[in-house]
């Protein structure tokens, strides 16, 4: 039950935004055996202990992840060739939930903010990476993530080849969510590399 104390008010948004995008995509009926599937086997993973990881962050990872890997195994056993398609629209908004927690609302974003103090002030509300803030540069501002904990629980519980479709995520929130601000990177852990570079630059 340690796993359950350790969620927070964030993470129940995410898993509200989670269930409505189940809802949405495999409809009543098909999201609800879905979600039955994925809390009986969630719970029973709960029960034998796994997920106990020394970081409460990587616990939380594991508690959400765990479940978003049961409903695709459920995909994948009812719908194999759609599962794919299947998860990455259910996986969106959940994703976006999640970034949508660390920043704040786009009314008041500025180019000094962006630049300076997005990303430091973002980094220790994130309790999935480990990560520092870059010195600015021009009209950019950017973080080194060193360790991730969606890459290391996707890894391990058997959801990596999906884990690109979560750190995509990025992008599809920054595409819409303020008319100034632009994201790139270059590198990310789940592809093998040694950090991932996230970087916003403000763009009159």
């Amino acid at each position: 039950m340690r796993i359950l104390l350790s969620l927070t008010q964030d993470d129940f948004k995410e898993m509200r935004a989670g269930v409505a995008a189940i809802v949405e995509t495999l409809g009543w009926a098909e999201g609800a055996r879905a979600m039955a599937y994925a809390t009986r086997r969630q719970s029973a993973a709960i029960l034998r202990g796994e997920g106990l990881y020394p970081e409460k962050g990587k616990q939380r990872v594991w508690f959400k992840l765990q479940f978003m890997k049961l409903v695709y195994d459920y995909l994948c056993d009812r719908r194999p060739e759609q599962a794919e398609d299947l998860f990455v629209s259910i996986a969106r908004a959940p994703t976006l939930q999640f970034i949508g927690n660390l920043i704040p609302p786009s009314n008041r974003l500025t180019r000094d903010y962006v630049v300076n103090d997005l990303y430091r002030e973002m980094i220790p509300k994130d309790a999935n990476i480990v990560a520092e803030a870059c010195p600015a540069k021009g009209n950019s501002g950017s973080m080194r993530v060193t360790r991730c904990f969606i890459n290391e629980v996707s890894r391990e519980i058997g959801l990596h080849p999906l884990a690109d479709k979560l750190c995509y995520g990025d992008y599809i929130f920054w595409e819409s969510y303020h008319p100034n601000v632009s994201f790139s990177r270059t590198q990310t852990l789940v592809d093998g590399d040694p950090i991932c570079d996230h970087t916003v630059t403000w763009t009159e």
